[in-house]
């Protein structure tokens, strides 16, 4: 069963007038960012980065982020619109969406083109380790 815990990061600020909102991320050392758009069921990640952390802001959609922790434990948090979560360097996670979802990705190195896949560590699929029951009930899609 997994952890439950509460690591979600709001904005750090947002400015609102008649024209509509602009909203400043968290505070995170940049050094790439990418737009991920996930169909329904979509499974990313479980690897983890040596040398990369990153943030993921979820812009619209819902997104369930797994992450094993240094005793083993895998700890699941449901992220929002408006929310994001840093994956930190070293930290095996995967993240699974329950609905149609874009994240924004702000990566501490680059990770454009052939980049993307350098000093990436597959591990065994964390999503199938824990219960989503209630968080999620589909089926999962794996490329």
């Amino acid at each position: 069963m997994a952890t439950e815990y509460n690591n979600i990061l709001s904005p750090a600020d947002i400015y609102s007038d008649a024209r509509g909102r602009i909203v400043a991320l968290p505070d995170f050392p940049a050094a790439h960012s990418m737009i991920i758009e996930s169909r329904v069921g979509a499974v990313r990640g479980n690897h983890f980065h040596n040398d990369e952390s990153h943030l993921m802001y979820v812009v619209s959609g819902r997104m369930l982020y797994i992450e094993q922790q240094a005793d083993g434990t895998l700890s699941t948090l449901e992220v929002r619109p408006g929310s994001a979560v840093v994956s930190p360097r070293g930290v095996a996670h995967c993240t699974v969406f329950p609905e149609e979802t874009v994240i924004v990705v702000l990566s501490d190195v680059n990770r454009s083109g052939e980049h993307y896949e350098e000093h990436v560590f597959r591990v065994d699929a964390l999503h199938h380790q824990v219960d989503l029951t209630g968080l999620y009930d589909g089926p999962q899609v794996n490329p």
